[in-house]
């Protein structure tokens, strides 16, 4: 108690009181503690991070067991702890600031995983409006560690009132180490936090794989900790306005068009289903033992036909979907509500509804279909659900979104718009054994065995969709109401690692070149309609649909039913009359001419930088 009693009494005697000796113990038992201090908040922040999902014990070791990973998460605690101390020369301010703000993010995290299954991203903190809402829409459980947590550190903020007093005495110190410490700061946000490849290094889910999916991106982000993945997240937190860009501009750019409904007598049912990994390649060459598309080529001659020129290859999915249903050139990262040719639709009187056989975390796509406006959308937990591990097949995911579709006729009179996304033909596919060893789809002269067995077994699984094509297609085809279906693949399939069967089948996908550029990101798509539809908007729907962006494939449905649509719309109507590609590599190609560019200039590009601005302004000004 003695040696308790004249310590405490250190802790309190001012500078004059002390020797040497007791003064360089004096700083090093508040530095000591500040450290202290900075360490347990990072790992309660850890904490929280796992305690969100299942097994959080396991994840949470599993941290402590990643240095790389274990610093990142601990120096930004650190360094707001120095920032608060040197601001404000006070230990407790130094608690008490690095603890609210490190504690109610860390919070903030674990409530938005907990209730939405959705992580606190830096783009949230604009939100504010919106998270009010959340709150208020669920009864938050408070946790007994959540108590505890918020009660340690009020009581380190008390004990650093009372025993940590050191204090700088010299201004000039405390701005020259405060300027060190923000520029050491950026430095290390600019090289190492905001740095892709660390991010993608430091990624958790393979120690943790029998509980984590590599393909959630709320597992991705969990895998690491909260203070790191949401510091990376402040780099895309803010999507920069172009060059030039003026709100008002653009806003009267978009007035400068009219918005026109549908003429109620000129309304369609529209079923649009994005397959997943489904591309063509009869037309990339090759020659089937067992044509795999044998109704889909069938299909062709009868509905508008042509390709998407895509953005992505073997993944991203949703970069083609939210293209679609947006008419947005470049994808986001989508946090609120915003107008989309879904929103718009809705408006129009139309049902909107979805679903996706995959796990509604997948991309986040639960939060962002209620974002784009959609009055419903499914997903395997509550509907979709199959025994085993499986993902439910295309031929009962498609009688499914038939069964919707009926469910609504025999329900509402309102029209109906349905845009579905498939899962079966997900790669990668097996190199060492066939799925279906008694058809042979593709001979594979002169591949590999391995890559014999991949394009089988994806052929296989191309089949299966073109027989689910097929059922859809025939059940709607002398249905009463008019109904339109659209079709397309939204990128190319995994062929193995590092593309080697595309090598194997001499399929080019050197994109330096016009063939390898078109190889690598064109998928097709289809506009059918039934009799019914064709009676409506006096449209035959077929003959050659052009080849486009994803985000001018709406465009291209509203020309064959004859709808001139609102007025982002025309405008993106404008542009496609210049630009009917925009890749988000920097490439374009002018309506046309069929010429691949990497530079704009002229009229030509200023046309696109206006589009470019009013894409902005629809995201954010509207």
């Amino acid at each position: 108690m003695q040696i308790i009693r004249k310590f405490l009494a250190l802790l309190r005697s001012p500078r004059s009181a002390r020797t040497r000796s007791q003064n360089r113990l004096y700083w090093a038992v508040n530095l000591g503690a500040l450290a202290l201090w900075a360490a347990g908040l990072g790992l309660v922040s850890l904490y929280f991070a796992s305690a969100a999902v299942e097994h959080w014990s396991a994840l949470f070791l599993s941290y402590l067991h990643a240095p790389a990973l274990l610093a990142l998460n601990l120096l930004p605690v650190a360094a707001l702890t120095a920032l608060f101390w040197l601001l404000f020369n006070r230990a407790w301010a130094a608690v008490a600031g690095s603890g609210v703000l490190v504690l109610g993010m860390s919070l903030v995290n674990y409530y938005k995983i907990v209730l939405r299954n959705d992580p606190f991203l830096a783009a949230d903190v604009f939100l504010v409006s919106e998270a009010a809402n959340m709150t208020g829409a669920y009864t938050l459980r408070v946790p007994l560690s959540v108590v505890l947590a918020v009660a340690g550190t009020a009581a380190a903020v008390f004990l650093a009132a009372r025993l940590l007093r050191a204090r700088m005495r010299s201004l000039r110190l405390r701005a020259l180490l405060l300027a060190l410490l923000l520029a050491l700061s950026a430095a290390g946000l600019s090289a190492v936090v905001f740095n892709d490849s660390v991010y993608a290094a430091t990624e958790n889910i393979e120690r943790n794989a029998w509980f984590l999916s590599r393909w959630s991106d709320r597992d991705q982000y969990v895998s690491r900790g909260f203070i790191y993945p949401f510091a990376h997240s402040m780099k895309t937190a803010v999507e920069k306005a172009p060059e030039g860009y003026d709100a008002q501009a653009s806003r009267a750019y978009l007035e400068s068009f009219s918005d026109d409904d549908i003429p109620d007598d000129r309304k369609v049912n529209v079923i649009a289903v994005m397959l997943e990994a489904y591309n063509d390649f009869s037309t990339l060459g090759l020659t089937f033992e067992t044509d795999p598309y044998a109704y889909f080529h069938q299909l062709q001659e009868e509905s508008i036909h042509g390709r998407l020129v895509t953005n992505i290859f073997a993944g991203g999915t949703i970069d083609t979907e939210r293209s679609f249903v947006t008419g947005y050139p470049y994808m986001s990262e989508y946090r609120t509500d915003l107008p989309t040719y879904v929103s718009w639709l809705a408006g129009q009187g139309y049902y909107t509804e979805g679903g996706h056989p995959g796990y509604d975390w997948f991309y986040n796509r639960r939060n962002v279909a209620r974002y784009f406006g959609f009055d419903n959308y499914y997903f395997y937990e509550d509907r979709y659900e199959t025994p085993g591990d499986s993902l439910m097949h295309d031929d009962e995911f498609f009688a499914d979104l038939l069964q919707l579709y009926r469910d609504h006729q025999a329900e509402s009179g309102a029209p109906y718009f349905s845009f579905s996304v498939t899962y079966q033909n997900h790669g990668p596919y097996a190199d060492d054994t066939l799925y279906d060893s008694d058809t042979v789809y593709y001979a594979g002269d002169g591949c590999s065995p391995q890559a014999r067995n991949i394009l089988n077994n994806y052929f296989w699984g191309i089949r299966l969709t073109d027989r689910a094509i097929e059922s859809l297609i025939e059940s709607l085809r002398d249905d009463d109401a008019p109904v339109v279906v659209v079709l397309f693949g939204d990128h190319n399939p995994w062929l193995g690692d590092n593309s080697y069967v595309y090598d194997e089948l001499g399929i080019s996908l050197d994109r330096g070149t016009d063939m390898g550029f078109y190889n690598y990101y064109c998928t097709p798509y289809i506009i059918w309609a039934n009799d019914r539809a064709k009676a409506v908007t006096g449209s035959d729907f077929r003959g050659e649909g052009g080849d486009f962006s994803p985000c001018f494939l709406m465009n291209r449905l509203f020309e064959a039913c004859g709808w001139e649509g609102n007025a982002y719309m025309k405008a993106a109507n404008a542009m496609r009359d210049r630009l009917d590609v925009i890749n988000r590599t920097g490439i374009w190609r002018e309506t046309g001419t069929g010429v691949l560019t990497t530079r704009l200039e002229g009229p030509l590009l200023e046309e696109y930088t206006r589009f470019k601005q009013l894409e902005y302004y629809m995201k954010h000004d509207y």
